[in-house]
């Protein structure tokens, strides 16, 4: 019984600290606006496709990319466990919809998230730098 006990307070011990890394990570990317500082398609350099876009994730799963106080919505559904995340602006012509997909985070910080997606014609690299 007392293995039981120790097994369950284990796990919810866990759990709840799993829950707080979640809640830090989540509070680092929704608070404040976040700029492209590198877009790669392959070799390709794309990065000045982005120079005057501004991005703002919110916690309720919305997602906004600005480009001279034009505003496109989108959404975001981050995935701490597989350290990924979807984003999707559904109306969005390029370069915007350039980054439409499953981004996996390969590495990040406070203040900069490097991500990778692989798609059919090679690999697209994104790095984020917090504005």
């Amino acid at each position: 019984m007392t293995g039981f006990f120790a097994l369950v307070l284990s796990t919810s011990c866990k759990k709840a600290i799993e829950k707080k890394v979640e809640e830090k990570i989540m509070d680092a990317i929704t608070t404040g606006e976040w700029i492209v500082e590198q877009y790669k398609e392959g070799e390709n350099n794309l990065s000045n496709l982005f120079l005057y876009y501004h991005f703002k994730f919110n916690s309720d799963g919305t997602l906004t990319g600005t480009e001279n106080g034009n505003a496109t919505d989108g959404t975001w559904d981050p995935n701490t466990t597989d350290f990924t995340i979807l984003t999707d602006f559904p109306t969005a012509v390029d370069p915007l919809k350039k980054l439409n997909g499953l981004w996996k985070i390969k590495d990040s910080d406070w203040d900069y998230v490097k991500a990778e997606m692989q798609t059919d014609n090679g690999t697209k690299l994104l790095i984020l730098r917090k504005k």
